[in-house]
């Protein structure tokens, strides 16, 4: 199968049948265009994850940095090792399992100070994803890097602006380039505050104002690039998962009476909702040294897209891949990645989302989507629900 576009319009609204299609067919395939490859079978993300020799994430992460050229902004995730663990290092304790059990304490108190206005005046109309989700992770990654809660929903709805794309576009546009400009520039401004009154600053900016990296400490450059960075991964995936969990919950009844009657099974239905509608739909990787991946030749300097939407749907690795079942267990899993580059806040994403959704359905006896208002993101890379209205009856 041949003629793949990242940036086509199949890919750009929902690639899942594309996708399957393509991984059905091998587990690679070139994009000659851009002098790439997309990596879609499990097995051969899997292997691409764990070779750091051949494969180097300096271009950048996403497909605008490694196909097109844009700048990175040399924030640990597009570092190589040993650098990339170094820098990582400096956030890596904020991260821990234990570290995210403590934070639920006031995620869950965040979360109901969002829900409970909307549930005040009995039967109304909400919409999920903007109303609740968004809110609360804009917020909780605004406190974890240190940035002011009045700050945070401003600086999401800016975020939303970087990655908005229009039919037939490739790359960032004026609009996309003129959002990152105002958002880096509120973050060098609150670097430079904190430079001025180091006992202001909280969160990771607190951190990494002391923080020293081989020897040289951080400048404020590669600060507000980290703040940046945390707030994009901190706020504009777990929602998403979020609202892809009460979508296909909604569409599976059975399964939402399940985790009803159990709640210890809304951690595996935000897991399986990541594995099947994954919000981060592609993350990319560039070829250092000539490499063959599942005996197929890659040259060095071409680009390699890491498909993890096709990946997890892989059906040579995952059983009925293309069913939602919160009891599903896996031996593996792509869900966070895989690797040294695997995501940092892997356990602050699923005890928020597992919060979210705990404290919803706790508040919420009954909901109804309206099909006709929901909305998927366009875009080459976030995917999944940013529109999600629809009709609750709060309980008691």
């Amino acid at each position: 199968m041949t003629g793949f576009d990242p940036y086509g319009e199949d890919a750009m609204t929902d690639p899942r049948p594309l996708y399957a299609r393509m991984v059905a067919d091998a587990p690679l395939h070139r994009i000659e265009q851009y002098d790439a490859w997309a990596a879609l079978g499990f097995d051969a993300v899997w292997d691409i994850c764990l070779d750091t020799k051949h494969f180097t994430c300096t271009r950048g992460q996403t497909p605008n940095q490694v196909l097109l050229g844009e700048p990175t902004g040399h924030t640990f995730p597009e570092l190589d090792p040993p650098e990339h663990r170094l820098r990582r290092r400096v956030l890596a304790p904020e991260y821990t399992r234990e570290a995210a059990l403590i934070d639920s304490i006031w995620i869950r108190d965040l979360a109901r100070e969002v829900l409970t206005p909307l549930l005040a005046n009995g039967p109304t109309d909400i919409d999920a994803y903007s109303d609740y989700a968004a809110r609360v992770t804009a917020r909780v990654a605004a406190r974890k890097a240190g940035v002011p809660d009045a700050d945070a929903e401003r600086i999401r709805h800016r975020m939303d602006d970087m990655f908005a794309r229009e039919p037939g576009q490739r790359g960032s546009s004026p609009a996309n380039l003129e959002a990152i400009g105002e958002v880096f520039g509120t973050l060098m401004g609150l670097v430079a505050t904190a430079r001025q009154d180091p006992g202001s600053a909280t969160g990771h900016l607190a951190t990494m104002l002391t923080a020293v990296v081989d020897g040289e400490p951080l400048t404020d450059e590669q600060i507000a690039a980290e703040l940046h960075t945390v707030m994009v991964t901190g706020s504009e995936t777990t929602e998403l998962a979020v609202a892809a969990t009460l979508y296909y919950l909604a569409a599976h009844p059975d399964q939402l009476a399940a985790v009803r009657a159990d709640r210890m099974l809304l951690s595996h239905a935000f897991a399986e909702a990541i594995r099947y509608d994954h919000p981060t739909h592609v993350l990319c990787r560039a070829v250092g040294e000539d490499v063959q991946v599942t005996g197929t030749p890659l040259s060095a300097g071409a680009g390699v897209l890491l498909v993890w939407a096709a990946a997890n749907r892989d059906p040579a690795v995952i059983e009925r891949p293309d069913e939602f079942d919160v009891h599903r267990r896996t031996d593996r899993d792509l869900r966070f990645g895989h690797g040294q580059h695997k995501c940092l806040g892997e356990h602050l994403a699923m005890r928020m989302g597992t919060i979210l959704l705990e404290e919803f359905l706790a508040g919420v006896a009954e909901y109804e989507i309206d099909h006709d208002g929901v909305e998927r993101i366009y875009g080459e890379f976030l995917k999944g629900f940013c529109r999600l209205p629809m009709r609750v009856v709060p309980a008691g």
